[in-house]
């Protein structure tokens, strides 16, 4: 909402990042992996299935959005039309997602998307695992300021990460 008092999201630190390119084996790293190499929202790697991972053309297909309400999650639209968009498979990350999945690749054991309570304590145990109190979003920001260090121009870091604004960009993701 408009007109709330915000604070800057940190980035996280260098040794968080080296530590979840170092610490794969936990069983939600993968989730960790995809935010921070592809920029996607928490709600959109939740909803991500195989079949949105295009290796041959080396993308991910966002079509869609896990929303809570309350404990159960409900599949939309990304948070803007821009959200709809194909992001860069890097081969850092390619090498990490199972070649023949199928469905979700973060589901419960009915084939559904995880719950708001499931997907909580997935990420606390993967924080500990790592030794970094971090959030999935903050590996978002973290993507954009490696976006702004590779030289990426700001408007195509913008339709990577799907704002429909390139301030939003600019002024709230890229930290310098």
């Amino acid at each position: 909402p408009r007109n709330l008092p915000t604070t800057k999201r940190q980035l996280p630190s260098d040794d968080a990042i080296n530590a979840i390119k170092t610490n794969t084996d936990h069983p939600f790293a993968l989730f960790a992996l995809i935010c921070l190499y592809s920029g996607l929202r928490r709600g959109e790697v939740l909803a991500l299935q195989y079949e949105d991972i295009d290796r041959e053309n080396r993308v991910i297909h966002v079509t869609k959005s896990v929303e809570f309400i309350g404990n159960n999650p409900h599949i939309k639209p990304p948070k803007t039309e821009s959200g709809i968009r194909d992001a860069v498979l890097l081969k850092a990350l390619a090498s990490y997602i199972p070649q023949k999945g199928k469905g979700y690749i973060f589901k419960r054991e009915d084939g559904k998307p995880l719950t708001k309570t499931q997907y909580r304590k997935r990420w606390l145990s993967y924080c500990k695992y790592i030794g970094f109190d971090i959030t999935a979003h903050q590996l978002r920001h973290g993507f954009a300021t490696i976006l702004y260090e590779a030289g990426i121009p700001d408007k195509d870091a913008q339709e990577l990460l799907g704002h429909s604004n390139i301030t939003v960009t600019r002024n709230i993701y890229t930290h310098i």
